[in-house]
């Protein structure tokens, strides 16, 4: 691999002039695809035509002299004096966005169909708790993007040790960071299980995005009456045979669902290195992330009933990020199997998890859901007297019975399956009905704890339990006061003890 010096502003490769112009080119027509699509299907003289192909080459010549000044004027470096990383843009007026080596969360690369083509990779620098949240290279070569990358998280990582007297990171240090070298393990999520996957996943979300579409149709092209109206009647409804089309419409969304998760997730790779855990996936954008144990902030491992019985995980990792961009610093990784998911929390870990105390919440509130699912049934009760017609309905009474019945059971379950454990140094949170969800929380990295106890749980006890991280909130709701007390005592003084770095 080459030796890049990157203390002196660099550029990105030639061939990304290809990437910025054809991105140029695309904006152009999108703003003005109502246009083209006008003297496409339009009948104009032959003078107009001329006029409007000169001025369109015009659009075009002007667009790649903006490429190629783009281009020139875009350099980056890294500053080891200031411990920072530079970069420079801009045609008409010059931004530079100067980002603090510790504030750096993650290098990870990014593809999109050209980027292949033409053999380049997009670096996205992410930043924690600064205003640019993200930076971006647009196209570097293969070896240059992963010289950066390791030279960027080394600094990052000596910023952050805990070490004081560790030896300073210099461009000789930071390349023996980025030698390749062979994984201690790696695993390939197939693309029959990530068929699978999605077969057992929320397909409904697929139905969901074909009714969409369809009413947004009927609102834009605005559907015929006499259709509407034969859809309204279940005689005739039932009659064409419309129900093969709610089973086709199901099947359909089980489709797009599946398609969905093969687009995201295609080719899903991971690699366990001696300090990064390297994950890439995806068809149309692919995305290649190195994860770094002491950046994980929260950790959960979900599955369902069917997934489990396939020995299906998924993996959701949270990175630091504001509350606003919670969402957007999570890494899914799934099709899992349960040895991997466990060499996944070895390696985050380092430490086995030995559950020494376990919480469960109070049963009051089973009570307090059940009562909340029977809202609406004593809402609907109220109001019967006023359809007399309906209070002797066989299959009013049949429904109301069978709503009760499987509400119950869900509340119980999700009662019973509601626990937070305790082991020395971790939080762990066990939810969920259909969903099984474990969340992990190193006790280092809990920033704060909120505690509510409304004036109605004082005289039953009770508390409310927040705990806070850069990665997001475990909440764990009407657990006893008398119990909550030690754990709270035990959980501040590690906030206030513990000399590690959360970030």
């Amino acid at each position: 691999m080459p030796n890049y010096d990157f203390s002196q502003p660099q550029r990105q490769s030639g061939v990304g002039l290809i990437l910025i112009f054809a991105t140029s080119l695309y904006h152009i027509a999108r703003n003005l695809w109502v246009l083209i699509f006008y003297f496409f299907v339009g009948k104009f003289s032959t003078e107009t035509v001329m006029w409007a192909a000169a001025g369109l080459l015009l659009v075009i010549m002007l667009s790649l002299g903006y490429s190629i000044l783009y281009f020139l004027k875009f350099k980056f470096h890294i500053d080891q004096k200031n411990e920072e990383f530079v970069l420079q843009k801009g045609v008409f007026s010059t931004d530079v966005i100067n980002i603090p080596f510790k504030k750096i969360q993650q290098v990870n690369f990014k593809r999109n169909i050209l980027q292949r083509v033409i053999g380049v990779y997009s670096v996205v620098v992410e930043t924690a708790g600064s205003q640019d949240k993200e930076v971006e290279i647009k196209a570097l070569s293969r070896d240059k993007a992963n010289e950066l990358a390791g030279k960027l998280m080394a600094h990052a990582e000596y910023q952050n040790s805990e070490l004081e007297d560790e030896e300073p990171v210099t461009d000789a240090t930071a390349n023996d960071s980025v030698k390749k070298e062979l994984p201690d393990w790696e695993h390939k999520v197939s693309l029959l299980t990530l068929i699978k996957l999605g077969s057992t996943s929320n397909y409904l979300r697929g139905v969901g995005i074909i009714i969409a579409f369809y009413f947004t149709l009927k609102e834009q092209f605005m559907f015929n009456e006499e259709l509407s109206a034969q859809l309204q009647e279940p005689q005739a409804y039932f009659a064409q045979g419309k129900f093969v089309l709610i089973m086709l419409l199901l099947v359909v969304g089980m489709l797009l669902t599946v398609g969905e998760t093969v687009m995201k997730y295609f080719g899903l790779h991971l690699q366990k290195y001696r300090d990064n855990l390297q994950v890439e996936m995806g068809l149309r954008n692919n995305t290649r992330v190195n994860l770094r144990a002491s950046r994980i902030q929260l950790l959960q491992v979900l599955s369902n009933p069917i997934q489990k019985r396939l020995n299906l995980f998924q993996v959701k990792i949270s990175l630091a990020s504001s509350e606003d961009d919670l969402e957007k610093n999570q890494i899914k990784i799934v099709g899992l199997p349960e040895a991997v998911v466990g060499q996944v929390k070895e390696y985050f870990y380092r430490e086995p998890i030995v559950e020494e105390l376990s919480f469960v919440p109070s049963k009051y509130l089973l009570f307090r859901k059940v009562f909340r699912s029977m809202m609406p049934l004593l809402i609907i009760a109220a109001l019967l007297p006023f359809f007399p017609a309906l209070l002797f309905l066989n299959w009013m009474l049949l429904l109301a019975g069978a709503y009760v019945l499987l509400v119950n059971i869900y509340n119980y379950l999700d009662y019973k399956n509601l626990k937070l454990g305790v082991s020395k140094n971790f939080l762990v949170r066990y939810s969920g009905v259909w969903i099984h969800k474990e969340e992990y929380l190193e006790m280092f990295r809990l920033q704060a704890i909120s505690v509510s106890q409304p004036l109605w749980y004082k005289r039953r006890g009770l508390l409310n339990i927040t705990f806070h991280s850069a990665g997001g909130d475990i909440s764990f709701k009407l657990i006893k006061k008398s119990e909550a007390t030690p754990l709270l005592n035990f959980l501040t003084y590690k906030i206030e003890s513990s000399e590690k770095a959360w970030m």
